[in-house]
């Protein structure tokens, strides 16, 4: 019997060890949803630093303001982040909803060809599906072009994580074709770097 609660004493150890590490790295737990991809993406050998993802709107595991929401204005909330290593060519950003019980994120925003030397987006960034600036953004979780904020049920609190993508290469995609699925595979093996932000927001 000792050796049975010495051997789970020691995987909640372990367990609470993964969790703090994870806090520290920025990473938030997702609770019982699924992963998201920037704390699972594979980066290249060597590769030591991840990209600080900041927001002037919200903190880290912050609460996100209704005007940010489908229950407010629904207007997206501005984003900074570090450059990305020598060879950045452009960056992606997802916006997902791990705090669902299914296979897949819910997907917020998807935007790409973020040129290499802009290491910011804006508040309230137009749903245009190309940009000034040459940005591409492809379909959310209605199908529709740019940000569409969250929505939980009344009373659940979801994490929300923005994640940004430092790549080698501009991605040869059409934003009508590029959800989340598409983005992710032509990303695959272009990833020189990531990072991200959570925050949570409680259904209303």
């Amino acid at each position: 019997m000792k050796h049975v609660i010495s051997k789970s004493a020691g995987i909640l150890a372990a367990a609470a060890l993964f969790a703090a590490t994870a806090y520290a790295q920025g990473q938030a737990p997702a609770g019982d949803g699924p992963p998201v991809l920037a704390n699972k993406i594979a980066l290249p050998q060597g590769a030591s630093a991840r990209l600080l993802v900041t927001s002037s709107v919200f903190s880290f595991n912050g609460q996100l303001d209704d005007k940010f929401t489908q229950n407010g204005d629904n207007m997206s909330p501005g984003l900074s982040w570090t450059k990305g290593p020598p060879g950045t060519q452009s960056y992606a950003v997802l916006a997902e909803d791990a705090g669902v019980n299914r296979h897949d994120p819910v997907v917020h925003w998807v935007i790409f060809n973020i040129p290499s030397t802009t290491t910011s987006l804006p508040q309230n960034v137009p749903t245009d599906t190309t940009l000034e600036n040459g940005a591409q953004q492809g379909k959310n979780v209605r199908g529709s072009a740019g940000y569409i904020g969250p929505k939980p049920p009344a009373g659940q609190t979801h994490p929300y994580h923005f994640e940004v993508f430092a790549l080698n290469t501009r991605l040869n995609l059409e934003p009508a074709n590029a959800d989340r699925s598409a983005v992710v595979s032509a990303m695959r093996n272009h990833v020189l770097s990531s990072g991200e932000i959570v925050v949570n927001y409680t259904g209303k």
